[in-house]
């Protein structure tokens, strides 16, 4: 690691007297390390020596960073991954983390009560949650064709679907329709997904429109509870596209997030943090 300094390496050493776990903290920093200079290699041998850290545990590190598609290894070290994580269709979506988005749904759905209006945002968590709310007398807005379906046979569930144009991939609709449609609305509380949850940025979107869309229904509700399993918490890729949070809201996710990411969430406005039991 010649380009690094020597101020560098005492940063790297002071990042380990912070918030959250040894091993989290050092990873973070290896991410920042390299995105601060896209084109760099770093050695297991100069990370080793610049954390005060075996070999053993940098590979680790590496490993782990790797498995969230984060880096690429290379031959004695590691380099950063520039394209963010595959997207995956929604049949491959409600094939993963099945039991946490299930713990999810029905924690969201308790928290609804008669009466309310929700938007509930397109995904296979808010799929979830639709089929644990069941058939209430409730009001629903969603541009998700699988929420859609599962609230389809609900007579006391007033539904109402956004329009716009169908991104087919992952079964949701958006749009300038959709945008105005939610402009006419205040909902009791919007349940929404992401692929990721970063304290500084918000939330991400796989493209500018579905970004678009997900502001509009931050806006227009009283409370926003963002609905997400624990894989997308943490160290993530780089999204290009991001919804910025409103000052508080809350956040519904699984046993298994760690604890210190969701201290950072708790300071970045997480007024209200769920974690739904995977098992039991």
């Amino acid at each position: 690691m010649t380009s690094q300094t020597a101020a560098e390496t005492t940063a790297v050493a002071d990042a380990d007297s912070g918030q959250g776990t040894k091993g989290q903290r050092r990873r973070q920093r290896i991410l920042a390390m390299l995105t601060s200079d896209p084109d760099a290699n770093l050695s297991v041998t100069d990370l080793s020596e610049a954390f005060g850290v075996s070999v053993a545990t940098i590979r680790r590190d590496l490993s782990h960073l790797q498995d969230q598609r984060l880096v690429t290894r290379t031959y004695g070290g590691a380099a950063l991954q520039h394209h963010p994580r595959a997207e995956l269709n929604m049949a491959e979506r409600g094939a993963t983390h099945t039991e946490a988005k299930t713990a999810i749904g029905r924690a969201a759905a308790g928290l609804v009560e008669d009466g309310d209006l929700l938007i509930l945002d397109s995904g296979s968590t808010t799929e979830q949650l639709a089929i644990a709310l069941g058939d209430r007398p409730i009001s629903v807005i969603t541009n998700g064709l699988r929420v859609v379906h599962r609230l389809v046979a609900c007579e006391r569930v007033r539904v109402t679907v956004l329009g716009g144009s169908l991104r087919g991939f992952n079964e949701t609709i958006y749009g300038a329709d959709a945008e105005e449609m939610l402009g006419r609305i205040c909902a009791t509380t919007a349940f929404i997904g992401t692929d990721a949850i970063d304290p500084l940025r918000g939330i991400t979107s796989r493209t500018y429109e579905q970004a678009r869309l997900k502001s509009a229904m931050l806006r227009q509700t009283e409370q926003v509870y963002l609905v997400a399993d624990s894989s997308k918490l943490g160290e993530h890729p780089p999204f290009q596209y991001w919804s910025t949070l409103p000052r508080a809201w809350g956040l519904i996710t699984d046993d298994g997030a760690d604890p210190a990411t969701l201290a950072e969430l708790r300071q970045a406005g997480a007024t209200s943090i769920i974690v739904a039991p995977t098992h039991g």
